[in-house]
């Protein structure tokens, strides 16, 4: 939170799960907006699951999603370091939900079920006056379902608003999957921090042998410099052996005719 107009976008994620007869897509949008006017920062998140199984299966089988949140003893005193205090947090999930039949149908070259009715669940948590408290709440979702989640605080002076690192509430984002046991032991963000070393890890390895290949050529062009100097050496040394030879000659036979004199 470094200046006014904070809103940084922590990025889209795109995370695939390759099961049996399964392949899904959860899209994540994470930002942090602070509003100036309320004096709240909001931590927002939104999800929106696609299933593009060829069986159709997340019309009629969800995939849940975990969201772990924490919030610090309220007030949360932001003194000495900043201004004010930490009121109060709201946290917030709106669940845009799809209910299917048992009718499966092809559409766009995939199997879904016959959708009944779209409707919107919400569910709302304010945290005031109380020790640290954490819980989770778990959202089921089917294919086309969105999911919105917001953890607003509020900060009774402005001036700590662009505090960096000052999320008194925050909420951790966890993907189950349908035939992978192992899927909810890392979040969402985990798996982006895992994504990011790894790209780390390639693209050092893509500079060291960047550098083995510079060095490489560097001493490959020094062998042919050095190949091309002994190549011309052994020509000059040539030619100065055809000289020494004529002027040995030259020299035999002027002796040899001084010495028949």
């Amino acid at each position: 939170m470094k200046n006014k107009n904070l809103l940084f976008a922590i990025g889209m994620i795109f995370l695939f799960l390759s099961m049996a007869n399964v392949l899904a897509e959860i899209q994540l949008w994470n930002t942090v907006n602070v509003d100036n006017t309320t004096s709240i920062v909001n931590y927002h998140a939104f999800y929106q699951y696609d299933d593009t199984s060829s069986t159709g299966i997340g019309s009629s089988k969800s995939s849940d999603i975990t969201l772990s949140y924490d919030i610090q003893a309220l007030p949360y005193n932001l003194t000495p370091t900043y201004f004010g205090e930490v009121d109060w947090c709201n946290f917030t999930v709106t669940h845009i939900k799809h209910i299917y039949g048992t009718n499966f149908v092809a559409f766009q070259g995939f199997m879904v079920g016959d959708l009944l009715n779209t409707t919107i669940e919400v569910q709302s948590y304010y945290f005031t006056n109380m020790s640290f408290t954490n819980g989770e709440i778990v959202i089921p979702l089917m294919n086309k379902d969105n999911l919105i989640a917001d953890m607003k605080c509020h900060y009774t002076d402005s001036r700590s608003l662009y505090a960096e690192n000052v999320l008194v509430g925050r909420f951790t984002t966890y993907m189950s999957s349908y035939e992978c046991a192992k899927c909810t032991d890392y979040s969402l963000e985990e798996l982006s921090d895992m994504s990011k070393m790894n790209e780390n890890i390639t693209s050092n390895e893509l500079g060291v042998y960047t550098v083995l290949q510079k060095i490489v050529d560097f001493n490959f062009q020094i062998w042919l410099i050095i190949s091309w100097i002994v190549k011309i050496g052994m020509v000059l040394v040539a030619i100065g052996l055809i000289f020494a030879g004529v002027y040995y000659f030259y020299v035999f036979f002027t002796n040899l005719g001084r010495g028949l004199k």
